[in-house]
């Protein structure tokens, strides 16, 4: 692992051991941010601030070996067009401007991708971890993972969202149905008042032009009646004139050829004049004011005006009110069936629900009984020899989980009831138990490395061997990374790395150094002495060393 520019580390980088490694320094030294790093190249959420202060960029590269390489993330990674046979290398670099760049095996990735490959490759448990076991779903999250029952979890999650949604579907056309009376009057007189009204698109066009013609009748015949007499019909009359005209022109011609040309325009044009004249005649004769017309049209243009004002401002709009209204109406009327379908389907969901939530009970009671079984016999390497552990099930409301509500129970001396995780236990031993399951579920899981970071909070003396013990024995089937302040856990692996600030140049650097043997005593005096390191701290941390290396 290798570490640029990360808040106070300026270059850091590590090779850690197959098996059992310890991780150790003064509080403050940076052992957090060891982790945080490791947390980037997993997948967490970036931020510029990690940038070390006066660089451009920080980044974190991550190398791990595999033999064999886990089927899901081989095939996670091929899907990604990313090759792997016995070894991947992750880069995540982040910029002071906040831009960021993660590069898996040379190819560049995604969060989403670290995310989804993070779980086949680290497991980091923290403080935080331990107090997630309190949570209210832990009991069921504990056995679906012990259990293995993540696809018939999700089964039934889909199972219930299509519960809730066809139920959202019944309650919403039941409250249509509820109100189906009062709407259906509603929407009744509103089609019966448009239906009434006969409407034609584009009608109150036609007869506002009506209504103009007929306001303006008189108007229109005496004008009309006087371009006709004036074209035709009066005493030298435009026609009879123009006549007259033609035939001066006539004369013309037969003297100058160049009048010719408007003979020759002299019957279209008369023709035109004389259609003008026949046109304004039939017009003042087909003027005819029939009595009561134009009051009739005012009538229904206020019909209009009103309708319009009402439904959209258009006669368009007042006809697609009325498509609307007739098509809801239809949609009342068939609310009935729909409600017996709806009421029928939601029938078959619950029982598709209850089926698979009944068969993840049953699942689940069967893992519950094996994971009692399984951390009794982790219980007494922990120290906890006396301590009991059960799940307890009972059935609760529908949820998205199933039915099922677990809970966590546990005693750790004799003579005490079965409690509540949360109620009985102290902070050391909620470490122990989470230390218990974790090496159950360890044992069916793929080769991977698991991180403990200060997982001892609360515990020392024969508690602190006990866990050092189990790490000890995760060891055998993982790589482990531990970081401690204990000095019985820290003298259990010969790879002990010691975390340290320095100054240099007027800025504090973190570096890492892997400790030969004398320094590990060394290293381990300090942390039962303190300060002061005295020669009988040696000679104690040199017992402890001895004593676990066997």
């Amino acid at each position: 692992m290798r570490i640029d520019n990360v808040a106070v580390i300026d270059h850091l980088e590590v090779d850690f051991e197959a098996g059992l490694n310890l991780v150790t320094g003064e509080t403050g030294a940076g052992k957090s941010i060891l982790i945080d790093a490791l947390g980037l190249v997993l997948g967490n959420r970036a931020s510029s601030e990690l940038v070390r202060t006066g660089a451009e960029s920080a980044y974190v590269e991550a190398g791990f070996e595999m033999d064999p390489i886990p089927e899901f993330l081989d095939a996670r990674l091929r899907e990604a067009g990313i090759e792997a046979e016995h070894e991947l290398v992750i880069r995540r670099e982040i910029s002071k401007a906040g831009r960021g760049k993660i590069v898996v095996n040379g190819v560049g990735s995604s969060r989403a991708l670290l995310r989804d490959i993070s779980t086949s490759l680290v497991d980091i448990h923290g403080q935080g971890d331990n107090l997630a076991l309190l949570r209210r779903d832990a009991g069921i999250e504990l056995l679906d993972s012990y259990g293995g029952l993540s696809v018939l979890r999700g089964q039934v999650a889909d199972a219930f969202a299509g519960v809730e949604s066809t139920r959202g579907d019944l309650e919403r056309l039941e409250r249509v149905a509820r109100e189906r009376s009062s709407r259906r009057e509603h929407l009744e007189f509103e089609l019966g008042e448009l239906d009434k009204a006969e409407l034609v698109s584009g009608e109150d066009e036609e007869l506002a032009s009506e209504r103009k013609l007929l306001t303006h009748a008189e108007k229109l015949k005496e004008l009309s009646e006087r371009s006709y007499a004036s074209l035709y019909e009066n005493e030298g009359s435009v026609v009879s004139r123009l006549a007259q005209v033609f035939q001066d022109v006539e004369q013309l011609a037969s003297i100058d050829a160049r009048w010719q040309c408007y003979l020759d325009e002299r019957d279209a044009l008369t023709g035109q004049l004389e259609d003008l004249a026949l046109n304004l005649r039939d017009y003042r004769e087909e003027i005819q004011v029939a009595p009561g017309k134009l009051d009739t049209i005012e009538t229904r243009l206020t019909l209009l005006d009103r309708l319009k004002k009402k439904h959209g401002g258009t006669l368009d709009a007042v006809l697609e009110r009325q498509e609307s209204v007739r098509a809801e109406l239809l949609e009342l009327s068939r609310s009935s069936e729909k409600l017996e379908e709806l009421r029928q389907r939601l029938d078959a969901a619950r029982g598709k629900y209850h089926a698979l939530a009944a068969e993840l009970s049953k699942m689940r009671k069967n893992s519950a009984k094996r994971l009692e079984k399984a951390v009794a016999k982790e219980l007494p390497s922990l120290a906890l020899e006396k301590a009991r552990f059960a799940v307890e099930m009972r059935e609760g409301d529908w949820r998205v989980s199933g039915v099922d509500v677990v809970g966590l129970l546990f005693s750790a001396n004799p003579g005490e009831e079965l409690r509540a995780l949360g109620q009985v236990v102290s902070g050391g031993e909620l470490s122990r138990f989470m230390l218990a399951l974790k090496a159950v579920s360890a044992k069916d899981e793929t080769s991977k490395v698991l991180v403990f970071d200060e997982v001892d909070a609360g515990i020392g003396g024969r508690v602190a061997d006990a866990v050092g013990e189990k790490l000890k024995e995760l060891a055998t089937l993982h790589q482990v990374i531990c970081v401690t302040h204990l000095p019985q856990i820290a003298s259990f692996a010969p790879s002990h790395y010691r975390i340290d600030k320095i100054e240099r140049r007027g800025r504090i650097e973190t570096r890492i150094e892997r400790l030969d043997s004398e320094a590990r005593v060394d290293e381990i005096a300090r942390m039962l002495a303190g300060a002061v390191v005295t020669e009988s701290a040696r000679a104690h941390a040199r017992q402890l060393v001895t004593d676990k290396s066997h």
